[in-house]
């Protein structure tokens, strides 16, 4: 029989072969990477075992910090009966082993530093969670620094501070404080014997290490810190990474369940021990709170764990520095409903049954320079396409020859920071598909294909420039699955 060090019952009332409840709250994040995962299993396991071993465990190892919440007077009033957790990732890699480190390609590197932060929101009933997550380079206010990266609230003034902006931000009232650090999430993807993402095309890059092919993946260790912390070769770098992000956190949340990995007392075990060893909240986190969150948040249904982004309009330089500036109008109503309590669709209302629109082209032909080259075996066909691209005030540099004859559909191929300006060629040739390629600069290049059939006019609808951000991405929910279209 093994020994029990810790002393835990386990009331029979809450045996763990009973229902698996459903997450809840969440988080990720990281300079290097996200450690949005290792919330997600915070979440998993408070409602898998009903609440009650998870926080007696809790409440005797998890490190508290003391003093966080400063300025009373200053602060937003309460709303209700909702609640709202703002999540912080650290990068610190204190407590990870030799061994860990190495399986990780990463090395140990002291101090703590964040880059991206979520505030989760509880609807008054909790039977809804919003993961509301915020780009690490967001241009905002910082009390008594002034206007900075998002990030530089914690480097220089830690979560009393980064608690102090996004309540300054969003005027949304912060009651818990949640951080967890780079061992939670490695040991967590680990203990679940990795977690399958889905990628549309294969991913090679450098810098993040990221090696995978195009499709499903199982991933870990390695990989699964690549998979969550590129943005390098990303059309929208950062936004797109915490789309990628929000995908493995479902991702963790549907096999954690679905697998009922969970229910196994010795996984149980060893992932209470990985939780309250990498994880630290406010002292005003008691054992009472976390028992009752664990009780009304056991059955939460994936289908109601919603992930957004802040809304975003564009990248910019701000003293030098890349930053990514917030959709002032749109921000301003999104934390409206959140303090409300109506950020939440109607549950009667009638889904749309119209397809989504396509995104306004923001950049117009005239700024936009266009190499063709001829991807089939018909002489001339990149010269057509080339004169008739011109037609419509496209710039036209190189007209070529492509590496192969035999491409079937025509590529918009585009390097990083211009998808907007390669949406309108995309757009102004029928059939033609937008293809990533970080290798370009700034020059768009059109490979014609067989089904080129010529070209339509484009319509500029919206106001922009080459490397701006395109709007945010539709919310998502846990139960969302990339890879099963």
């Amino acid at each position: 029989m093994s020994s029990n060090p810790h002393g835990l019952v386990l009331p029979p009332e809450l045996n763990p072969r009973g229902k698996v409840g459903r997450p809840h709250l969440v988080r990720r994040v990281a300079r290097i990477l996200s450690w949005t995962a290792v919330v997600t299993s915070v979440v998993v396991l408070v409602a898998s075992t009903g609440g009650f071993l998870f926080v007696r465990y809790l409440d005797r190892n998890i490190t508290r910090i003391p003093g966080l919440f400063r300025n009373e007077k200053e602060r937003p009033t309460a709303a209700g009966s909702s609640q709202n957790f703002l999540l912080v990732g650290s990068d610190t890699r204190e407590g990870a082993t030799p061994e860990e480190l190495a399986k990780s390609a990463t090395t140990f590197e002291p101090g703590r530093r964040s880059d991206t932060v979520i505030l989760i929101h509880l609807s008054a009933k909790q039977d809804k969670a919003l993961l509301l997550s915020f780009p690490r380079d967001a241009y905002v206010d910082i009390p008594g620094v002034g206007k900075r990266k998002l990030n530089t609230a914690f480097s220089q003034g830690g979560p009393a501070l980064t608690i102090s902006t996004i309540e300054a931000l969003t005027q949304v009232r912060v009651d818990h404080y949640l951080e967890v650090n780079f061992t939670g999430f490695f040991r967590m993807v680990e203990a679940l014997g990795g977690v399958d993402v889905c990628l549309p095309k294969a991913q090679k890059e450098r810098l993040s290490g990221i090696d995978l092919p195009a499709g499903r993946s199982r991933v870990q260790g390695e990989q699964a810190l690549a998979f969550v912390r590129q943005r390098h070769g990303l059309p929208r770098g950062d936004i797109d990474r915490i789309e990628r992000q929000q995908q493995f956190l479902g991702a963790m949340l549907r096999r954690s369940t679905s697998k009922r990995i969970l229910l196994r007392p010795d996984r149980l075990r060893g992932f209470l021990q990985v939780v309250t060893d990498s994880i630290q909240v406010d002292e005003k986190l008691s054992f009472n709170i976390l028992k009752d969150l664990a009780f009304r948040l056991k059955d939460l249904d994936p289908q109601k764990v919603q992930f957004m982004t802040v809304p975003v309009d564009k990248l910019a330089k701000r003293g030098g520095a890349s930053v990514v500036l917030l959709d002032e109008p749109a921000t301003a109503e999104l934390f409206t409903k959140i303090r409300t309590d109506t950020v939440f669709p109607d549950a009667d209302a009638k889904p749309a049954t119209k397809p989504s629109a396509p995104p306004a082209l923001t950049v117009a032909p005239s700024s936009i320079r266009v190499d063709v080259l001829n991807g089939t075996s018909t002489k001339g066909f990149a010269g057509e396409a080339a004169d008739a691209l011109r037609g419509l005030r496209f710039g036209i540099g190189q007209v070529a020859n492509a590496d192969l004859s035999t491409y079937d559909a025509t590529e918009v191929r585009y390097g990083p920071g211009r998808l907007e300006a390669a949406r309108t060629v995309a757009a102004a040739i029928p059939g033609a598909k937008l293809v990533p390629v970080d290798s370009l600069g700034r020059t768009v290049v059109v490979v014609v294909g067989a089904n080129y059939t010529g070209v339509q006019p484009v319509k500029v609808t919206a106001t922009g420039r080459p490397g701006s951000a395109p709007p945010t991405a539709a919310p998502k929910t846990a139960a969302d699955d990339p890879c099963a279209a």
